[in-house]
């Protein structure tokens, strides 16, 4: 997990993003190598909240990216 980034520093240094951009899409590739592996429909409920809480994330900084 990468260390704590303001919004104030995001603001001063651009790219200050491509750590949480990095970081956001490990953990999408990691839900969704866990999902392939064939999960039981509750373990496969659990992931699909985590992969949406990570979709919503990556939309966050994707609007935060461009009002820069």
């Amino acid at each position: 997990m990468s260390e704590f980034v303001s919004l104030a520093e995001i603001i001063e240094n651009k790219a200050s993003l491509t750590p949480i951009k990095e970081e956001i899409f490990e953990m999408k590739s990691s839900i969704k190598k866990h999902m392939d592996t064939g999960l039981s429909s509750d373990e496969m409920k659990e992931a699909k909240i985590r992969q949406d809480a990570v979709m919503a994330a990556e939309a966050i900084m994707e609007k935060l990216h461009n009002s820069l």
